[in-house]
């Protein structure tokens, strides 16, 4: 026989440690019922002819006195095991499965681009380009699409014609390196905007490429594995 305790003022009945809310009726002046599994007893309230007292309860009592308890939280353990199972089978359904996929694709794919991108520069302590590291979130993103602008009408004069630009040795994934100051000009600047644009173009076509083989997966193992 299970553990059993019940308590009717809170609507509880806990079967073997596990605690569940029921509607159920029970004896007025019931305070609670406890069951060790092999014999009990009831908690009565006190009323104006008779003290609080516990009233025990022998293995013969289980059947009337405490099987009634176990079987709603039988039911309700089942209804609510039930419930749960369709919601699990719900949220791993192929469709949901795919949704979460192409969301963490997008994140994953933005976060790449905004990881930044190497290209080679030659900083103002070298005679030699060297691969440096530049910064692509979003407000480097708009800096360069500024500069590019402001490259193209240099020539219109109140422009300038070069401007600083930041760029990192020794980076690497948890440190962001060695800050390095360059000064571009347009013929220096435009080999870095174009990494710069390549870097989005090709982070996006991977997300792409992988975004596709999401709608096209037919089994959730095959999604998994994108």
């Amino acid at each position: 026989m299970p553990r059993v305790t019940v308590v009717p003022a809170d609507r509880l009945v806990i079967v073997d440690g596990q605690a569940l809310i029921l509607d159920f009726n029970a004896p007025e002046r019931m305070h609670a019922l406890q069951w060790d599994g092999k014999q009990g007893h009831i908690e009565w309230q006190g009323s104006d002819n008779e003290p609080p007292h516990n009233e025990p309860l022998e293995a013969a009592s289980y059947a009337d006195q405490v099987a009634p308890y176990v079987d709603l939280w039988t039911k309700e353990k089942k209804r609510l095991d039930n419930e749960a199972a369709a919601a699990e089978a719900e949220y791993n359904s192929l469709p949901n499965v795919k949704a979460r996929k192409l969301a963490s694709i997008d994140a994953e794919t933005s976060a790449a681009i905004m990881a930044g991108f190497e290209c080679e520069a030659t900083p103002p302590d070298a005679v030699e380009p060297e691969l440096l590291h530049f910064s692509y979130d979003s407000f480097d993103q708009q800096n360069f699409a500024d500069a590019a602008v402001s490259m193209q009408l240099s020539t219109a004069g109140g422009i300038p014609t070069t401007t600083p630009w930041n760029a990192y040795r020794n980076h690497t994934a948890d440190s962001k390196g060695d800050l390095v100051i360059l000064q571009l000009t347009a013929e220096t600047f435009l080999p870095i905007y174009a990494a710069a644009l390549n870097h989005k173009a090709t982070k996006m076509a991977e997300g792409g490429t992988r975004k596709a083989a999401v709608e096209a997966a037919q089994t959730v193992e095959e999604l998994e594995a994108i």
